[in-house]
């Protein structure tokens, strides 16, 4: 209830004559009770009633003051929850899937996984780029891999498409070089002759001695596992292994152990340079013959140019009949790629769109495309996006490795659970977007 303005005043005022009246208060004393024998009390007369002051009513125009009235808050609309983003797979933007064959990567997948059993499951494929993960990343595809004997093409296909899915790591196009190699088998002999005159030498014992030039090392620098012709010996190194084969029969692979510590300077460069040979034509079997014509002290001369050197060690040979990669695992003909094992780690798997000879001597090449497993590395094989492909071991694969250089296109096939998690952290914007 509210009273007018004028109203609180009247009161105002009885309370203040009020307050202005002194009053003694009354003793209070006890009184005995009253015995009543044979007379009636007569009773009490009633107190007069206090008069109570009536409040003057206000005019009738002086209206209410209006309630305060509290603000009523907007209701706030639920906000709805922010869905993962749904992962896509790949298989069908790649444009060659369908009818590639990757057998041969599985091949060379089982023997990486092979490898990965010895050693920590913690152990990053390469700490500095996480999104490879960890051995144990890779362990349940690997188990399911080992189980596969004898697979057909479909196996393998459907290995790969239930266990992994492409990933492209950046927006921009992945594109890079990419050339072959092979593993040559080239006839030598225990002692040196006319024809067989080069030395196949192993590591020197003495640093000094194995950081000498190319010109600089010879017959009485180190061990001689045996002699070559010079032109196969030099392509032997720049191979980095392959088999040497003895009048005999007798058969060992020459691996890689080691070189000089200098730069590699690509001959067939040299030759462009000086306009010997054309760019477009440039391959192992062009620069062959170049020296071949050119006699034995022009070509002596050319590959002094490069002054790197490589030194090997025998081994027996293995069942497969290819060289180990320098992931320590044999190489599988068109299923390994050598790689910059700071940018692609080793067990990592690729496919690779680009333009492959059909048969030796074929520059042009067929445009198709093939998955393979990074295990091995080469010394002119440096960048995110350079590969060599292993061809695999002897002449005919020489032929095609010889005129292998074309672009290619990468994607990284993952773990699905890499993949997935690959793909999210793609959709989450940059905070500083």
């Amino acid at each position: 209830m509210s009273f007018p303005p004028r109203l609180y005043l009247g009161i105002l005022g009885i309370f203040i004559l009020a307050g202005c009246t002194t009053t003694k208060p009354p003793v209070k004393t006890e009184t005995p009770p009253l015995i009543i024998a044979d007379m009636e009390e007569a009773p009490l007369a009633a107190p007069d009633p206090i008069p109570v002051p009536q409040p003057e009513l206000e005019p009738e125009e002086a209206e209410p003051l209006p309630p305060i009235l509290m603000p009523t808050p907007e209701p706030v609309a639920e906000e709805e929850p922010i869905a993962p983003p749904a992962y896509v797979s790949g298989f069908k933007d790649l444009k060659f899937w369908q009818g590639a064959d990757p057998r041969p990567a599985l091949t060379a997948f089982q023997r990486t996984c092979k490898s990965w059993r010895q050693q920590p499951q913690d152990k990053w494929l390469v700490k500095s780029r996480p999104i490879f993960g960890q051995i144990k990343d890779w362990t349940p595809a690997c188990l399911i891999a080992l189980d596969i004997s004898a697979p057909s093409r479909g196996d393998a296909v459907h290995f790969f498409q239930t266990n992994f899915e492409p990933h492209v790591v950046e927006e921009t196009p992945q594109t890079g070089l990419l050339t072959g190699y092979y593993a040559p088998e080239i006839e030598v002999r225990l002692k040196a002759d006319k024809e067989f005159s080069e030395p196949i030498l192993a590591r020197p014992p003495l640093l000094d001695t194995q950081n000498l030039p190319r010109e600089k090392i010879n017959a009485q620098s180190a061990k001689v596992l045996a002699y070559g012709k010079p032109i196969d010996v030099f392509f032997l190194q720049i191979q980095g292994s392959g088999r040497i084969k003895f009048k005999d029969g007798t058969t060992y692979m020459a691996a890689f152990d080691g070189h000089n510590g200098h730069k590699f300077i690509p001959i067939g460069r040299l030759l462009i340079e000086r306009k010997e040979l054309k760019k477009d034509k440039v391959s192992k079997q062009a620069i062959e013959k170049w020296m071949q014509d050119a006699g034995v002290d022009k070509a002596s001369q050319l590959m002094n140019e490069n002054p790197r050197y490589v030194f090997f060690k025998t081994e027996e040979l293995p069942k497969s009949g290819q060289p180990k990669g320098a992931a320590g695992v044999p190489l599988t003909p068109l299923g390994s790629i050598a790689v910059d094992d700071m940018q692609t780690p080793y067990g990592t798997l690729v496919w690779l769109e680009t333009k492959l000879p059909v048969k030796g001597g074929d520059f042009k090449g067929k445009l198709s495309g093939i998955l393979v497993v990074a295990q091995d590395t080469g010394g002119a094989i440096k960048g995110k996006y350079r590969g060599d492909l292993y061809f695999g071991a002897g002449l005919a694969a020489g032929a095609k490795a010889g005129v292998m250089k074309h672009k290619a296109a990468w994607t990284l096939f993952l773990p699905l659970p890499l993949a997935i998690q690959a793909q999210a952290q793609l959709a989450v914007p940059s905070p500083l977007s």
